[in-house]
């Protein structure tokens, strides 16, 4: 019983993940830089989208990656002309069998 209970701890821990993403579900929002010394607010946001499916038996990814050229694009697009600083939103769920990941720029 104690083995039993000690094997499920193990997978129950193996699943969640220690680190920053988790193996059944993750939704965090990290800053893509960490140096924010006097770092300005700024009054307008853009978010900038990634979507990947994984499809778990053929192994064949299909995803859409981001430029800087396609960042500055977007950020023009919100009305954004100055850039102070962006974060990384990630959603997924099912060892990333689905996975959305969202740049947050910052800016004026």
């Amino acid at each position: 019983m104690v083995n039993r209970a000690c094997l499920f701890l193990l997978l129950l821990v193996g699943i969640s993940g220690c680190s920053v993403t988790g193996r059944l579900y993750t939704n965090i929002v990290e800053p893509l830089t960490e140096d924010f010394n006097n770092t300005p607010v700024g009054t307008k946001t853009c978010v900038i989208k990634n979507y990947r499916f994984r499809e778990p038996v053929s192994r064949v990814n299909v995803s859409v990656e981001w430029t800087t050229k396609d960042i500055a694009e977007q950020a023009r697009k919100a009305g954004i002309t100055n850039i102070y600083y962006m974060d990384v939103h990630t959603f997924s769920v099912l060892l990333e069998l689905y996975r959305r990941k969202s740049i947050i720029v910052y800016g004026d």
